[in-house]
């Protein structure tokens, strides 16, 4: 049985319908790469190396897909040039020949796009593991300081934008480096860690305990009012203080100084940290083992009172001045004198 000529309109919804399946592919890719793309941020993070073979399979990923995507275009070109209008009657057999020739581009295609988001997926993957090393501390296992700093961004617009209270809590080890000249920096490192498990026991799910460096720490706490910040810091000082780490069978005690700050109008991110770490040197310069409120004005002690137990400050003091000296020694030599009078 001979069909008719065909007609130019079988031609145009072909070319319809061929469209539209581009179309389709192209934005379930765009929807795809969309979801994706917040990965790609932080690359500025990576080292050479790990660049250099992230964008290697990139490419290796784009030149692929793209050779399937024009393979298939080529395909459709070939069918659709035989369903001309300008060529000779189409009998039921090529018409077959034809559609199963499409429907078998099509479950080509599939195939190849399957596999193209499946290669996609392990990159995806890669940059999710490069993204965590790069944001978070090797040796507590904590966000580092880039992702404190970022938390602290975000907090900081919803403050701007809907006045959600932020707070930031900066916490230091009190004479960790002398810590460190008794016990070795082992013992050191173990104390780092077990304080950062004590902070995320004593803190909400929400809030983000960070280390920014060495022995020092951060909070970042968002959703809640002044009050509540400071209780978070008295609450961790008192946890950290109480908790013995244990070290190669000994009992080891630490104790930290705390400062806290709120976010106040018209202020960055910078400003409120400097205000908690003035706060932290107040607190410091208390006698450690203490925590200190910033209000924006002055630095406000929070600790009730001297805990008990607290790690004494074996900072040495300043060397007297010239004028101290000279006193204590016309002192010195004074009483040397009544000394000798009351023996004679």
């Amino acid at each position: 049985m001979q069909l008719p000529v065909i007609t130019e309109t079988p031609s145009f919804l072909f070319g319809v319908l061929l469209g539209s399946l581009l179309l389709c592919v192209g934005l379930c890719l765009g929807l795809w790469f969309g979801r994706r793309m917040a990965m790609l941020y932080d690359v500025r993070s990576m080292d050479r190396e790990q660049l250099q073979h992230l964008l290697s399979g990139l490419y290796q990923w784009t030149n692929g897909f793209a050779s399937d995507v024009s393979q298939y275009r080529e395909c459709m070109d070939r069918i659709s040039t035989q369903l001309s209008p300008d060529d000779v009657q189409t009998d039921d057999g090529q018409v077959t020949t034809l559609m199963a020739q499409i429907v078998q581009a099509n479950e080509q295609l599939q195939q190849r796009l399957n596999n193209a988001e499946a290669a996609l997926q392990d990159q995806a993957e890669e940059i999710t593991a490069y993204m965590c090393e790069a944001r978070t501390d090797k040796l507590t296992d904590l966000p580092n300081r880039r992702a404190f700093d970022d938390e602290l961004t975000r907090r900081m617009a919803e403050w701007r934008r809907n006045e959600t209270p932020v707070n930031v809590v900066i916490l230091d080890i009190d004479h960790f480096k002398m810590f460190n000249d008794r016990y070795g920096h082992a013992a050191g490192d173990a104390v780092l860690v077990e304080v950062a498990r004590v902070m995320n026991t004593v803190t909400r799910e929400s809030d983000v305990v960070a280390r920014l460096g060495g022995e020092e720490f951060a909070v970042v706490l968002g959703g809640v009012e002044a009050s509540e910040a400071r209780r978070a810091a008295e609450r961790i000082r008192k946890a950290v203080a109480a908790t013995a780490f244990r070290y190669e069978g000994k009992s080891l005690r630490v104790t930290v100084s705390c400062g806290v700050a709120q976010a106040i109008t018209a202020e960055d991110g910078a400003s409120l940290v400097k205000r908690a770490d003035e706060a932290l040197y107040a607190s410091k310069a208390a006698g450690r083992n203490v925590s200190h409120w910033h209000d924006s004005e002055r630095c406000i002690l929070l600790t009730a009172s001297s805990p008990a137990g607290r790690t004494p400050d074996l900072t040495p003091p300043p060397p007297p001045t010239d004028g101290e000296f000279v006193q204590v020694c016309d002192d010195l030599r004074q009483r040397l004198l009544e000394v000798t009078k009351e023996d004679a």
